[in-house]
């Protein structure tokens, strides 16, 4: 079921900087705007009690630095905010989309899975996730924590990407839901400085090589129809 032409989205940005100056929501509501829709940005530690639960409006959570467990007032505001948004997806009055860390809330709040460390430590980078019924995509990357297999027991989860490193690349929620653990709204150049950054904090291993080009509004637009939006692009498509 797709939700029809969306033109109103709510960016809830998550916790730190991609890179120095720009926070983990910028990116996403920059090329949201780009594309003709019209965002609100949240920062980080504002309930924005006006948002919450919004119907007729695209939730986007962002990737963010803070865990979900780590039990401070602000995660927990943000859960609360994933939960209403879910709500309100589940009833058909809105479109969810979780990156990230943001797809690692929508796991928590959905089916209980709450993230895990990698196995192999983690990734960053440009890679190639494989789609399962939805495009294959080539995507920018870092994380060392993952949403589990295990959310995938949830009958009402489907998986949508995986690769080598994690399993759970992309999964949905229902029909009008997805998270994705890349980040879909990052270009190349992009990528390389929120890597750069990753890294001073953190030893990531390298991603598995890509076999395509990044192309942000291919890899967004892919994510958002798997979320059941369907909405016409602006000039960047051309």
């Amino acid at each position: 079921m797709v939700i029809g032409v969306v033109d109103e989205a709510v960016v809830w940005a998550g916790s730190g900087t991609a890179w120095s100056g720009v926070g983990w929501g910028e990116p996403l509501a920059d090329l949201l705007a780009a594309l003709g829709w019209r965002v609100s940005l949240v920062p980080w530690g504002d309930p924005a009690g006006e948002h919450r639960g919004r119907t007729d409006v695209l939730h986007v959570f962002s990737g963010g630095l803070e865990a979900v467990d780590s039990g401070t007032a602000a995660m927990a505001e943000r859960l609360d905010a994933v939960r209403a948004a879910l709500t309100a997806a589940r009833e058909g009055d809105a479109a969810v989309l979780g990156v990230c860390l943001g797809a690692q809330m929508l796991a928590a709040v959905a089916a209980g899975t709450g993230p895990l460390p990698v196995s192999c430590g983690g990734e960053a980078g440009v890679t190639t996730v494989r789609g399962h019924g939805v495009p294959d995509l080539t995507v920018p990357t870092a994380h060392v924590q993952e949403v589990p297999a295990g959310v995938l027991t949830d009958p009402d989860v489907r998986l949508l990407w995986s690769s080598p490193v994690s399993t759970v690349q992309g999964f949905a929620v229902g029909t009008r839901a997805v998270g994705v653990q890349f980040h879909p709204e990052l270009t190349a150049e992009q990528c390389e400085r929120a890597t750069a950054a990753f890294r001073t904090m953190l030893d990531v291993p390298d991603a598995p090589p890509a076999s395509g080009e990044v192309d942000p509004v291919r890899a967004l637009t892919a994510v958002l129809s798997a979320a059941g939006v369907a909405r016409p692009l602006g000039a960047l498509a051309a």
